[in-house]
């Protein structure tokens, strides 16, 4: 480099320098270092690199089974509280509780499996007549990992995560799940956090809690469940009492369901009684005797209905593909809906229909049902010690009691009034046979309705 280059050079780092100082803009001389190990979380895991530090690939680490049990009083009620751990639920005929999970070494320990349970953040104890389980995601260690503390006591790796992944190996995994024994017949109540459950059959009743998980559990005596932002898949089960949003329900066959849910997807096979409150679900049912409640925005689709029918609602379209022999009554009040309910197969029912701005598809007579009027008669009145003529004796009629219709262009109140504005009778009944079996009541405004 030539000389004239060189004091160009030598200006522009000197001006470049004075301008940063007059801006308080200090540079600052960053001594040479070894480069760190990195070790980074995949966000519900751990992830750990080849470093000194971790000392150890997931396929190097020793594995052991380890479990705890207690006898526990006859009909103890078992509480788990449970957190980012999937829990395995398995009945035997011991009148215990025993917990069985799976810790992973650097090398070998001589921790016992209570104290290893203890150090994954898992306890078991028995507190009068009930038992107290406990899973929670690991917070002691004696270094941190990315801002997620980790134990490393006495060359013991003990991750509360479900998840433990070695860096640039995302295809090995070690499933950090738990396994629970507990008495046939046992009553469980579950509180699960961003976790799987599995309950099996043999359970008497459960009450649980979940959110942002999945729920398998097989038949039930009786479940009352709180789910928000999580999947349930249920056996059968003789009483079930749901609290049910943001996710997908489905059961195989329930004697007795009362439901509220919203945002949702409800499905079950059968059920003999449906107590709902629904907002903006999808809700099937392939067979149900008795199904009544509320029903407001979404969908509701019955396949074989074989005794009785009362929602009431708005915006919410109403489907039943069959109605069964033995049907004796559907009562619906509903607005701003499709609702078909084919009676092709039923040779004796009656309708009573009303609603405005309607159409109603159907084979049978419509007769029209004019709208009462209230009457009084007005006495004869004294005036000026004049008797009033008994021709000017009148009806009145409260105005309450007449039905806006329009003629000519013109908005008039008229109690005569049957045609529903062109859509057809707003109020009519209807008789099929002799009219004893089948009863329909049918509120709908603004609603196609489709009887065929």
């Amino acid at each position: 480099m030539n000389y004239s280059i060189r004091l160009a050079l030598a200006a522009v780092l000197f001006t470049g320098t004075a301008q940063a100082q007059q801006g308080g803009i200090v540079a600052t001389t960053i001594p040479a270092q070894a480069s760190a190990p990195v070790a980074s979380t995949n966000g519900f895991g751990y992830s750990y690199s080849d470093d000194p530090f971790s000392g150890k690939k997931v396929q190097d680490l020793k594995s052991k089974e380890v479990s705890h049990e207690i006898s526990i009083p006859k009909g103890a009620e078992i509480f788990l509280e449970n957190t980012s751990r999937p829990v395995q639920f398995k009945t035997w005929d011991q009148p215990k509780v025993k917990i069985v999970a799976t810790a992973y070494f650097e090398n070998e320990t001589k921790l016992s499996d209570e104290e290893l349970l203890e150090k994954m953040n898992i306890s078991l104890k028995v507190l009068g007549s009930s038992v107290k389980i406990k899973s929670g995601s690991g917070n002691r260690g004696s270094f941190t990992v990315a801002g997620q503390q980790v134990y490393n006591l006495s060359g013991t790796i003990s991750l509360s995560s479900p998840e433990v992944i070695v860096a640039g190996k995302p295809s090995t995994s070690i499933k950090r799940n738990i396994i629970i024994y507990v008495p046939a017949g046992s009553k469980v109540d579950i509180e699960s956090r961003y976790s799987d459950l599995e309950l099996p059959t043999g359970i008497n009743e459960a009450v649980i809690d979940i959110s942002n998980g999945n729920l398998e559990a097989e038949n039930l005596n009786k479940l009352r469940l709180r789910s928000r932002y999580s999947n349930a898949n249920i056996g059968d089960v003789k009483e079930a009492e749901v609290e049910f949003a943001n996710g997908r329900f489905t059961a195989k066959n329930v004697d007795d369901l009362d439901i509220e849910s919203k945002y949702s997807t409800i499905e079950m096979a059968s059920a003999k009684k449906i107590v709902l409150s629904s907002t903006n679900d999808e809700f099937e049912v392939e067979d149900v005797t008795d199904i009544r409640g509320r029903k407001n925005y979404g969908n509701l689709r019955i396949t074989r209905l074989a005794g009785s029918i009362e929602i009431d609602g708005s915006n919410a379209d109403i489907k039943v593909r069959n109605v069964g022999a033995a049907v004796k009554l559907i009562k619906i009040d509903n607005r701003y809906a499709d609702i078909r309910i084919p009676l092709r197969n039923n040779k004796n029912y009656s309708v009573d229909f009303a609603g405005n701005y309607s159409s109603v598809y159907g084979d049978f007579e419509k007769k029209a049902v004019l709208d009462s009027i209230a009457v009084k008669e007005v006495k004869p009145v004294t005036t000026a010690g004049t008797l009033a003529p008994a021709a000017n004796a009148r009806l009145q009629a409260s105005s309450s009691d007449l039905e806006a219709v329009t003629v000519n262009g013109m908005r008039v109140r008229n109690v005569f009034s049957a045609t529903g504005s062109g859509y057809g009778p707003s109020k009519f009944t209807a008789t099929v046979g002799d009219g004893k079996g089948l009863n329909i009541q049918l509120k709908c405004q603004n609603c196609t309705v489709d009887f065929k």
